[in-house]
């Protein structure tokens, strides 16, 4: 009886450990979910205009530290509402996906990149002066040009509009910064 005892009891703690494994995935990827609709954009794949300002700030108080500037760049998509107007939001929307891939592809790992609003997109380039911010300003703004995706009718074809500003020398905080 001893030994059967034994082996229930330990039929009883495996199964316990295995649904406590379960429960903890789930509980996991139930986290990681909500962390991720948060944070991210569902439609371009970019960080959220809250997820944005988090990071200036943080990167505002590293820069006060360490004494090393960053900047930004703020884009604003040309014809977007001209493209929503004339041809509907399901092709405004592809556009702005298709936009959101043309910046991912030209920053780097250590950038953030956001959809600020509803056709402007923001960048912050950690280290980096103005020089390397108006080179990566120019890559997109000529990927964005360059993007081949099929309007239907005479679309007007997407553009970007950028504006670069740097820290410490066009603002001291995110809202000068932005402004």
């Amino acid at each position: 009886i001893t030994v059967t005892t034994l082996a229930v009891n330990i039929t009883a703690l495996v199964l316990l450990a295995f649904v406590a494994m379960v429960i903890a995935r789930e509980q996991r990827r139930a986290r990681d979910a909500a962390l991720r609709l948060s944070t991210i954009d569902p439609l371009t794949g970019l960080f959220n205009r809250s997820f944005f300002f988090a990071a200036v700030e943080r990167e505002i108080a590293r820069s006060a530290r360490s004494g090393r500037g960053f900047c930004l760049l703020m884009m604003d998509l040309d014809e977007l509402k001209s493209i929503n107007d004339r041809v509907g939001h399901y092709h405004g929307d592809r556009v702005l996906r298709s936009v959101g891939d043309v910046i991912l592809s030209g920053v780097r790992q250590i950038d953030t990149a956001a959809r600020y609003g509803g056709d402007e997109f923001v960048v912050l380039l950690p280290e980096t002066d103005p020089t390397g911010a108006f080179v990566l300003a120019e890559k997109i703004r000529i990927g964005v040009n360059a993007i081949a995706i099929e309007l239907p009718g005479a679309s007007p074809r997407p553009s970007l509009s950028i504006g670069v500003v740097s820290y410490p020398d066009d603002g001291r905080t995110a809202d000068e910064l932005i402004i």
